[in-house]
């Protein structure tokens, strides 16, 4: 425990310093990927400094199970492509850490609006030294001793979005996918090597596939109201070293009550059919099923549903309540509510950016056998 406080203090004096610096920059969380839509900053008049580019950097340290403690730190330059009023504003941003356990990831983000907000480019990039852990597949996969494995991941997605009308949503978008992994030490983990997990060595997954976005959250950072839903499917065909097909599906509802809280509910579906290498099924843990190590659990379908209950109780400082349950399977008919995962916790937040209404996030989860774990990071976990 005093080392989680150790890491919480380090994390709160760090975005102290950033806010000092410069109050009217704006702090963006490099995590969040949609920290720059046109329904957040059409609240801004024209004349406010936002229309011009800005530069910020800032540093950070961050702990979860995956990475143990982290230090990093981030950038990002916004600026304009055109005059227009209504025009999305568009980034480049930057990042990389360095934990505990000698992982290390470095991370760029381009999203580019043009013509008017017609057109919208998005291309992260990151590359990465991770120490993972496998134990197998399925529902029931038992603790392993030798569960840790060490991988080097170069990862990048183009996603080109327009407007739509196709089911009401409000962007339509194709993907391009492209990942290489390579298992560099399997640390003596046997399950890796059983003829049945495909993957055992790496390889490179290339995928084409197509998004849909539907959102009407009032606001990004923390929503107290709306809803927000994401689907997507991405197919690697035969040119991959694997043949397999990926979706997703997300949904979010937000509602207000009187005394100021904020009940927030989750639904998250990944399925994935063909030959899938084992560090891409969809995995049971994170910020999806806080309480257990992201991949404890893993198969070729996930759904999980977890509640939340937000409330401030000063002008920064607030808490949550959170539950979740959820479970893997082989596929959706087999799926086992009878072993079903759960998961509890709480945590506290500080609102370090009082304009942005962007909070500093420490959680912890519980779950079933022994589970937990600690979460810090910026803005919600959903």
């Amino acid at each position: 425990m005093k080392k989680i406080f150790t890491v919480l203090f380090c994390t709160l004096v760090c975005s102290q310093f950033t806010s000092a610096q410069n109050r009217e920059s704006r702090i963006i969380d490099s995590l969040s990927t949609n920290a720059l839509k046109a329904k957040y900053y059409k609240k801004y008049k024209s004349t406010d400094t936002v229309r011009k580019p800005t530069f910020n950097t800032y540093p950070f340290v961050s702990y979860t199970p995956e990475t143990d403690v982290a230090f990093g730190a981030g950038g990002i330059f916004i600026y304009y492509t055109g005059k227009e009023k209504e025009l999305n504003p568009s980034k480049l941003g930057f990042g990389g850490f360095y934990s505990l356990n000698n992982q290390y990831r470095i991370s760029m983000d381009n999203d580019l609006y043009l013509f008017k907000n017609r057109l919208n480019i998005k291309l992260p990039m990151n590359y990465g030294f991770y120490v993972n852990k496998f134990w197998g597949i399925g529902d029931d996969a038992q603790d392993y001793a030798n569960a840790a494995y060490t991988a080097t991941t170069f990862a990048t997605t183009l996603t080109v979005q327009i407007p739509t009308t196709w089911f009401s949503a409000d962007r339509a978008g194709m993907i391009f996918d492209y990942n290489y992994t390579e298992i560099e030490d399997k640390k003596g983990n046997e399950l890796i090597d059983d003829p049945l997990v495909i993957g055992s060595n790496g390889g490179q997954m290339i995928g084409f596939g197509g998004d849909l976005v539907w959102d009407s959250r009032e606001h990004l950072f923390t929503p107290k109201s709306g809803s927000f839903q994401y689907f997507k499917a991405v197919i690697y065909p035969s040119l991959s070293d694997f043949n397999f097909a990926f979706f997703e599906f997300d949904v979010r509802n937000f509602i207000s009550f009187k005394n100021g809280g904020v009940f927030a509910s989750n639904f998250f579906i990944q399925s994935a059919t063909g030959d899938t290498p084992f560090y891409k099924l969809p995995s049971l843990g994170g910020k999806q099923m806080r309480g257990y190590f992201f991949g404890r659990y893993r198969d070729n379908f996930y759904a999980m549903g977890q509640l939340e209950y937000r409330k401030s109780f000063s002008k920064r400082w607030g808490y949550v309540l959170f539950g979740t349950v959820g479970n893997v399977s082989e596929n959706i008919i087999e799926y086992n509510f009878r072993t079903l995962k759960y998961s509890f916790g709480s945590g506290v937040r500080y609102m370090f950016n009082k304009k942005e209404r962007v909070n500093l996030r420490a959680d912890i989860g519980i779950g079933a056998d022994g589970n937990s774990g600690v979460y810090f990071g910026i803005e919600e976990a959903f």
